[in-house]
């Protein structure tokens, strides 16, 4: 096996990896709510790299306030025009609604 193979196998385990654990966890910086469904192909690890990310969800927007709420202690919580923002030490989350549905940006931190 080549150094090249090596790498690609060794990423390709990793995503896989970080595909199965738990999205809540996501290095205890930025939670993902539970019931959001992601809209790219990144794998949520990919915030802690520092690339934002939006899920979204059928759930009502009041409803993902209240979960994050709950468990964004160490964040600060603005009602905003058009949505609702936490601003947190790893960065941000907005909760929004878009169509028949909410999303959920997430912002990480610059440095």
């Amino acid at each position: 096996m080549n150094y090249k193979t090596v790498c690609i196998s060794l990423f390709l385990a990793s995503t896989a990896t970080c595909l199965t654990a738990s999205a809540q966890q996501l290095d205890g910086k930025l939670p993902i709510y539970p019931n959001a469904h992601n809209l790219s192909d990144m794998p949520p690890s990919a915030i802690s790299a520092g690339v934002p990310m939006v899920v979204d969800t059928s759930d009502s927007v009041e409803t993902v306030d209240g979960w994050y709420s709950s468990n964004t202690k160490s964040c600060t919580r603005t009602a905003q025009s058009g949505g609702i923002k936490f601003q947190c030490p790893g960065g941000s989350i907005m909760i929004y609604a878009h169509g028949a549905k909410t999303q959920v940006a997430f912002v990480p931190s610059l440095f």
